[in-house]
């Protein structure tokens, strides 16, 4: 449902710059679904040339791409498109050099393998976090909320939730700041009816686990305040 909503917008470019008989039709199809109109470069002079015409709203590079030089790369990417999010594909062994090699907080990294999923929630928050702010991003602290997308990420790390903890969670950062939100307001926004109390702190219990135990403060008889 996410995605449908998402493609149902202008559909932003990505830029996937990795060896072409790597990149799998599931790759594309996948990236493609998810709302993005994926471009896929292997060869290196190409990838400037690539951002100067096309634009992206975000790149895609796999560090292993034959002839890559990343570090070269990513300076002449920070002169000619410094607010680019690049999201860098790398292995286990590779982690620490390429995080060090990472421009800022508008970029991120993956380790491989992993679930084209997972490249496509790193994509949507990157090219979200890019775009005019919107009434449906709601925010606590570290904790970001997009309700449009279902999206929730605390301090730009994306967190997958059930959904009734998505629920809660919406319950407690839609209160106004500062203010206890009771239980019995949480259950009625959630659940629709009045329902155990305990029932309540086993989903913040959740939350805490989830989102860091001291994002959600308890207030004794009033009920959770979220400190993000």
């Amino acid at each position: 449902m996410h995605n449908d909503r998402w493609a149902a917008r202008r559909r932003p470019a990505v830029l996937l710059v990795a060896p072409l008989h790597q990149i799998t039709s599931r790759t594309l199809h996948s990236l493609r679904s998810a709302g993005f109109e994926t471009r896929v470069v292997d060869a290196i002079p190409d990838v400037l040339e690539a951002v100067r015409s096309a634009a992206p709203a975000a790149l895609v590079l796999d560090m292993a791409l034959p002839g890559l030089d990343p570090g070269t790369l990513l300076d002449k990417l920070r002169v000619l498109a410094p607010e680019l999010p690049v999201i860098a594909l790398t292995s286990r062994d590779e982690q620490l050099l390429t995080v060090s090699r990472l421009r800022g907080a508008g970029d991120d990294y993956l380790v491989m393998p992993f679930p084209i999923e997972e490249l496509a929630g790193r994509l949507r928050l990157r090219v979200r976090s890019t775009a005019p702010e919107a009434a449906t991003m709601l925010r606590s602290g570290a904790i970001t909320v997009d309700t449009e997308l279902g999206l929730v990420s605390v301090g730009g790390t994306l967190v997958t939730l059930s959904p009734t903890e998505y629920a809660v969670l919406v319950a407690l950062i839609s209160h106004p700041g500062g203010q206890p939100v009771p239980k019995d307001r949480i259950a009625q926004l959630v659940w629709g009816r009045p329902t155990s109390s305990n029932l309540v702190e086993v989903y913040v219990g959740y939350l805490r686990r989830k989102l860091g135990a001291e994002r959600i403060r308890t207030v004794r008889r009033a009920g959770y305040i979220l400190e993000g």
